[in-house]
């Protein structure tokens, strides 16, 4: 039987292989991505809720493919016994955002800021059961100015093949960034003009 543990033990095996934070966890520690994240993160908020039992994240430095494994807990399905899509979807897009991040923090994508989904795209092959140990596998296709193309595959870690998909993580317009924080600046200081005048 396929267990996390099993899994995680295989893939960390492997050459070039180094276990990771969850994606969540990841961004918080990048310099720019800790001034963006709030303690509410999705899937963190399901592993206190037990949910989601586990979810191990593994990155390959030399074939830059990301890796999750996830069991799930209670309370997840849609059609009875059945993983809801939705949730499916967003363990893919978690996925997705763990390349992406160790892509960044590993120096991959340049100077540029944490990306956010743009496009995600889903062909669901198989219904998922409830209390299937999932294998996500995410790589790189192409990495363009502020742009990254991926593609994944949901597996049961053997011969069932239950999604495949692709996205494209967009990061913010650098520039646009320090333009609109200058403008709230600006705005947050007229606003206190009034204030400091009349306490004259």
């Amino acid at each position: 039987m396929c267990t996390p543990v099993l899994w995680g033990q295989e893939l960390a095996g492997q050459p070039g292989m180094k276990e990771m934070l969850v994606p969540g966890q990841m961004l918080r520690k990048h310099p720019v991505g800790q001034l963006l994240t709030e303690d509410d993160h999705l899937f963190e908020m399901m592993r206190r809720s037990d949910q989601v039992k586990e979810f191990r994240c593994f990155y390959n430095t030399q074939t830059r493919k990301f890796y999750s494994v996830v069991m799930l807990g209670k309370d997840v399905c849609g059609y009875p016994s059945t993983v809801h899509g939705g949730l499916t979807a967003a363990i893919v897009d978690e996925t997705f955002g763990g390349l992406y991040t160790a892509l960044l923090t590993t120096g991959n994508l340049g100077a540029t800021l944490p990306g956010l989904t743009a496009r995600l795209e889903l062909d669901y092959k198989k219904k998922i059961s409830a209390g299937t140990v999932l294998l996500v596998t995410t790589e790189l296709e192409t990495i363009e100015p502020r742009k990254v193309w991926m593609k994944a595959t949901v597996t049961d870690g053997g011969k069932h093949t239950f999604v495949q998909g692709r996205a494209l993580f967009v990061a913010p317009n650098i520039g646009k960034q320090f333009a609109g924080l200058f403008k709230w600046k600006n705005a947050m200081a007229k606003q206190l003009q009034p204030a400091a005048a009349a306490s004259l």
